[in-house]
């Protein structure tokens, strides 16, 4: 017999898989979406040095990790688990909210770009706005700021 935990996941899965087929989201698009974006950051003026720095190499590892990452927060297929902070935090001297904007203004474009559906585009934005706001609390927030 499986554990409540076992059935509880399962359940979780099944439930994002089925909202990700209900938005028209893929793994495919998933795929094309992280390749896409990516090009992007790599190209852009304020993005690109940053990331340049921080992968010098192959890029193919990184948007593996990316594409399960994504993948994971769609899914709910347990491919990802990283810890991206300690990552970023190394960055934080390069790094400041303005990055986080361009981030999701390049994200954006991407979405239109792929062609994703209204929905997906929806439910990628929302995510990828929460992630953004999460990773500018820890690296900036300071409680003793009260400027």
């Amino acid at each position: 017999m499986p554990s409540p935990n076992h059935v509880r996941v399962t359940e979780a899965r099944l439930a994002a898989r089925k909202e990700a087929a209900e938005m028209g989201i893929t793994a495919e698009q998933i795929s094309d979406l992280v390749e896409t974006f990516y090009g992007h950051v790599r190209q852009d003026d304020l993005l690109g040095p940053v990331f340049a720095r921080a992968i010098p190499g192959d890029w193919g590892p990184h948007l593996a990790t990316m594409k399960a990452f994504w993948s994971a927060i769609v899914f709910h297929d347990g491919g990802y688990a990283g810890r991206p902070m300690p990552a970023h935090m190394k960055l934080k001297p390069q790094i400041s909210p303005e990055h986080f904007g361009r981030w999701l203004a390049l994200f954006e474009r991407t979405l239109d770009e792929i062609g994703a559906t209204p929905a997906a585009r929806a439910g990628f934005l929302e995510r990828a706005s929460r992630i953004a706001t999460s990773f500018q609390a820890h690296l900036f927030y300071d409680p003793y700021d009260n400027a």
